[in-house]
């Protein structure tokens, strides 16, 4: 068992647990700079949005399987091959020509992220009680900012001085670090019988995924919501979601099993989770754009201008994972994190066209410390309800529902902003003219003349359409913080032999 190493091994695991939350993050950040170049240099501007999403998807599908997988078959296979097929995206990545190779690539590398995510949470859980576990959630909350604090300054440098194809290499020495640790610190596991695998739901829930993100993004490219392509993947959503739902349920064993849903904390969690990760997608996707376009800077300097969120991130990550551990209670820093983070995001939604650095830079340091004090809570108090053998069901399920917001965030904001801008755009061309303006060449004339006066009107126009994306993240999170006044409050176990809250 993994909470019985000592010693070498124990530490060996620890280091990797930071590394692999070390490798996963930076790999993500460090490409957000890097895609308004991407886009200027590839195309597909109606593709922007499945950079992150294919990521997303693809993690969003095999968090949960293993995390159930993991719990019988143990955390040493799924962490390997996580890191092996985190490395081999990254790599394909690298190599993209098309935009579409390139989201294929990402949709690989979202494989391994998922495992890594799902298994570095878990067995966080399987080495120390839930008492001691909001401080090492703090922990690795503070390195995932840490990665995100170098990430964009990083991808910056690299995009404006070498080739934004390198961005997607710098995992590379992180993730064979974190290989080689995990295979010599993990214990092996055999379980006495073999596990009959659930192929079923897994499969429904991919389908019901692809048919969400496919209607969201046909209905951003036709700018409408009634086209047939949008209904039918609607349609094909909802149908898979309910044959999901029907055979999930009478699985030996389920991905999502019953005894979840009559959990209030479990429920709550995954609700505030879900419209939390869901707004979060307005900064992730669109602050580096509205940087870039908007303010006129450079990539590396707008990684560099991110900073201070990232770091007001790390530092309220820490004090809440010492406080939850110290007081035993959870529920007062995540609805104070979610207020907090709420007024930051709104304040993003009011940037006039002419705001500063400093005017940027103050909201992203209100959004970043209320997240970063309410993010470690929720992990925390779902682990608290069950028992160390549905550990990795539970982390993995509430994990899931944080994925799918991403899945509905990058694809959902992304229609919005990008509708909006169409219409704006639209509005330019002379009366009876069928052609509209292509965005993405629009970008491409604004990075390479940001200080052209003739096209202060279309930066005015990305302006008001990206800010308009933060006032709906801002309305989500307002969401998530009314989500989290129903969350019960139970105090955390001291040893794990202790009765659970619930389950």
């Amino acid at each position: 068992m993994i909470g019985s190493l000592t010693g070498s091994r124990r530490r060996m695991l620890l280091v990797a647990l930071l590394v692999t939350m070390l490798t996963s993050a930076v790999n993500q950040t460090v490409v957000s700079t890097a895609m308004p170049r991407i886009v200027a240099d590839l195309g597909g501007l109606d593709l922007y949005s499945w950079l992150a999403a294919a990521y997303i998807l693809t993690s969003t599908v095999v968090v949960p399987l293993a995390g159930k997988f993991s719990d019988l078959r143990g955390r040493r296979p799924f962490f390997l091959v996580g890191v092996a097929l985190f490395l081999l995206g990254s790599w394909a990545s690298g190599l993209a020509h098309t935009m579409h190779w390139l989201i294929a690539a990402r949709g690989v590398q979202g494989l391994g992220g998922g495992m890594l995510m799902a298994m570095n949470t878990i067995t966080v859980g399987d080495l120390f009680p839930p008492a001691q576990r909001g401080r090492w959630q703090g922990i690795m909350m503070s390195v995932f900012a840490l990665a995100t604090l170098l990430g964009p300054t990083l991808g910056g440098w690299i995009t404006d001085y070498w080739s934004w194809r390198w961005v997607f290499y710098v995992s590379a020495p992180f993730g064979l670090l974190a290989f080689v640790l995990l295979f010599y610190a993990l214990p092996s596991y055999r379980a006495e019988e073999k596990p009959r695998i659930n192929y079923w739901s897994p499969a429904l829930l991919t389908v019901t995924l692809v048919g969400l993100l496919l209607a969201l993004t046909f209905a951003q490219q036709d700018l409408s919501w009634t086209t047939h392509r949008v209904l039918a993947g609607f349609g094909a959503a909802f149908l898979a979601g309910v044959l999901f739902f029907l055979v999930d349920q009478r699985a030996e064993e389920p991905l999502l099993p019953g005894w979840l849903w009559r959990n209030n904390i479990f429920v709550v969690s995954t609700a505030t989770l879900f419209l939390v990760t869901l707004g979060m997608f307005a900064i992730t996707l669109y602050l580096p754009m509205y940087l870039q376009i908007v303010t006129g800077v450079s990539a590396t300097y707008s990684g560099t201008l991110l900073t201070p969120m990232m770091l007001s991130l790390m530092v309220a990550a820490v004090i809440s994972g010492q406080l939850i551990s110290r007081l035993r209670h959870y529920k007062i820093l995540a609805v104070m994190g979610l207020a907090v983070a709420t007024l930051g995001m709104y304040y993003l939604g009011r940037l006039p066209v002419s705001a500063t650095h400093g005017m940027v830079v103050t909201g992203m340091i209100v959004a970043g410390s209320g997240m970063g004090m309410a993010m470690p809570t929720f992990t925390v108090a779902v682990q608290n309800t069950v028992q160390r053998t549905h550990l990795g069901t539970v982390t993995a399920a509430s994990q899931l529902f944080r994925s799918i917001g991403g899945v509905f965030g990058s694809a959902l904001v992304g229609n919005i902003v990008l509708t909006d801008l169409n219409h704006r755009l639209a509005a330019l061309m002379p009366p009876g003219t069928p052609a509209q303006i292509d965005p993405g060449q629009v970008i491409g004339r604004l990075m390479q003349a940001p200080g052209d006066p003739h096209l202060a009107i279309l930066k005015g126009m990305f302006s008001l359409s990206i800010t308009h994306g933060f006032h709906i993240g801002a309305v989500l999170l307002a969401g998530g913080f009314v989500a989290s006044l129903f969350l019960q409050d139970r105090e955390l176990r001291t040893r794990w032999e202790e009765q659970p809250a619930l389950e």
